[in-house]
């Protein structure tokens, strides 16, 4: 059991923020040599061990923004992560999960944590775990991409450049990319979730 829990949290730790994080370290440092004529160390086996650690930390801060993020109402539109307008089946769910947990006064985001949790320690096939990673690493790339925007924004409006636009323009089209990709994982973690729970339910009684 330890042996599973701990895969399933190095396999987030890989995708959620890992490739997060090395994504920001490769743009920081295109940045840096491109807009600053900056020299950066180079990569290799002597240097490895700290660019991962670098990497790794990104990760966590970009994480930690998109969570951020979701929790303010203004900003709350940037991230697809809507853990309240459920439509009428998946409410139907929720309600039989108030009724499983005995929580009769819990809101529907509260529900679906605990649904989340419950379908977590219950997903033999890994579909939950493997839905929520690709979630975390596509909504992190959004993160990603939408500070690069504003980044290269800011330059084409100081200096114009058509390879600034160039390089603006293809943000923007990765960044809505990443958005559609996100939020698709997001739907199919909400509904693997959802049918976790209804098919566990139904065996155990």
């Amino acid at each position: 059991m330890e042996q599973k829990i701990f895969s399933k949290f190095n396999v987030y730790d890989q995708i959620g923020y890992l490739m997060v994080g090395a994504i920001v370290l490769l743009l920081f440092v295109f940045n840096a040599t491109y807009f600053f004529q900056a020299i950066i160390p180079p990569f290799g086996l002597d240097t490895f061990l700290a660019w991962f650690i670098v990497a790794y930390f990104l990760g966590h801060l970009i994480q930690g923004i998109a969570n951020l993020i979701n929790e303010i109402k203004l900003l709350r539109s940037l991230v697809p992560e809507d853990k309240e307008n459920f439509d009428d089946k998946q409410k139907e769910v929720l309600e039989q999960a108030k009724e499983y947990f005995e929580l009769q006064k819990q809101d529907e985001n509260r529900l679906w944590n605990f649904c989340y949790m419950f379908a977590s320690a219950k997903d033999i096939t890994g579909q939950v775990q493997a839905f929520n990673s690709y979630y975390s690493l596509y909504r992190g790339w959004l993160i990603v991409f939408i500070l690069e925007s504003l980044f290269l924004l800011y330059f084409l409006i100081s200096a114009y450049d058509w390879k600034t636009l160039l390089l603006f323009l293809t943000n923007i089209f990765l960044t809505i990319i990443f958005y559609r990709r996100s939020k698709r994982f997001w739907n199919y973690t909400r509904n693997k979730v959802l049918e976790t729970f209804v098919i566990v339910k139904k065996l155990n009684m």
